[in-house]
């Protein structure tokens, strides 16, 4: 599945693929001054090997700690694609997970705060890269099916590292200087910048410079983690049935931007004053009523 995708999106491209540089292990300072500082992405393939999660979470584990909680899933590619979203029953969304390599499913449990829903969490992982050092940090979990997508989009104000767990994904990455050829789109995602660029989809008609893009890519396997750099624009496929986790850090600046301008412009877009009414943090019920998720 991998080369399929790769070459597919090779297809598309003037240039090659290149591979995002891989280490082992790397030092915190060798990391912060070459990486962190510089703004460049690194792969680490052995660097969780002292973590609880690496060992404990599956399935199996999520549907014993799961019980009596209730999360928000997003179905599909809800970034360049429709965005939908459903409330309900952890456990259920679990189990269309674990039985998706039977009938499939575009359930995604994406982007959930392990600090609310489980914080005893927290201490079975360890993103201290990122989180040292910083004025905030944000945790999340993502269990996904095989299939899963989620498409090009920067952070546009923290540092990220994902680490797997289960299953494996690919990422693909282009660098902040080329967002000529990426077609920020006018879809609202709250501390996010979307593109118009769907390799699924690709219309050389309406993104004809992607093709000019030099991007880089990782198949990330678990107990191996990603640096994506703030700004970077990223693409995740998983390519299996995945649990992940990820940490987005904030500098004192980057927060000081989050609790003021961005927190600003999410209550006026709460409101329909600020953004497109396209966007990712809202959808609508069966009546046309619009929630915010």
């Amino acid at each position: 599945m991998p080369q399929e995708i790769l070459d597919r999106v090779q297809s598309i491209l003037d240039k090659p693929l290149q591979k995002i540089e891989k280490v082992e292990a790397i030092a915190y300072e060798d990391f912060y001054k070459n990486y962190h500082q510089k703004n460049k992405p690194i792969f680490m393939t052995n660097m969780m090997n002292h973590w609880k999660a690496a060992d404990l979470w599956d399935l199996d584990y999520f549907e014993k700690i799961g019980k009596d909680k209730e999360t928000f899933i997003s179905k599909g590619n809800i970034r360049q694609g429709e965005t939908k979203w459903e409330y309900g029953d952890f456990l259920d969304y679990l189990n269309q997970v674990r039985n998706s390599k039977n009938g499939g499913t575009d359930v995604y449990l994406g982007n959930i705060p392990i600090a609310k829903m489980f914080p005893e969490l927290l201490d079975h992982i360890d993103f201290s890269f990122v989180s040292k050092n910083v004025a905030r940090n944000s945790t999340s979990l993502w269990i996904g099916p095989k299939g899963t997508i989620t498409g090009w989009h920067t952070d546009r104000l923290a540092n990220n590292i994902l680490a797997l767990m289960q299953g494996r994904k690919l990422v693909f990455l282009v660098s902040p200087e080329e967002t000529k050829f990426m077609y920020p789109s006018n879809k609202y995602e709250p501390g996010s910048r979307l593109s118009s660029v769907s390799m699924e989809e690709f219309d050389e008609s309406n993104t004809p410079l992607f093709k000019n893009a030099n991007v880089t890519y990782a198949v990330i396997h678990p107990k191996q983690m990603l640096f994506i750099p703030q700004n970077w624009w990223h693409c995740v496929y998983g390519l299996d049935i995945t649990i992940s986790s990820n940490n987005f850090a904030f500098s004192t600046l980057d927060n000081i931007k989050m609790k003021s301008t961005e927190f600003t412009k999410r209550v006026l877009h709460n409101f329909g004053l600020f953004g497109n009414k396209d966007c990712v943090c809202h959808y609508y019920d069966e009546n046309g009523k619009r929630h915010k998720r």
